[in-house]
């Protein structure tokens, strides 16, 4: 039988990661536990920082150039963008790195 999820407590999920203490009640430092559960995320690393700086620069001309043609975005990008601003809510550098550099690559055809 399929069962669903817990629900999250942000509240609580943001002093527990603050704290540095796991949602099983360890320490959780370098990893932390995403609250929906989906298992370790390792803290952002400076690869995942520079890969986030690197897409983001690439974004920022796309974005750019869409809104000088067209005045707006697609509603499919925009919704990315704000997938992109959610993951670094959550700290989560390196999946939002990688969401940006997939849209890039959807941007400029070469995904």
């Amino acid at each position: 039988m399929l069962s669903m999820g817990n629900i999250v407590n942000l509240t609580d999920w943001r002093r527990s990661r603050d704290q540095g203490i796991a949602a099983d009640g360890s320490a959780s430092p370098p990893f932390r536990v995403h609250p929906a559960g989906r298992g370790n995320r390792s803290v952002s690393s400076d690869d995942g920082l520079q890969r986030l700086d690197q897409a983001v620069r690439r974004l920022h001309q796309l974005v750019f150039r869409m809104l000088d043609r067209a005045g707006d975005v697609q509603p499919q990008v925009e919704t990315e963008l704000l997938a992109i601003m959610g993951e670094l809510t959550m700290d989560l550098v390196n999946e939002a790195a990688a969401r940006a550099e997939r849209l890039a690559e959807h941007l400029t055809g070469e995904g």
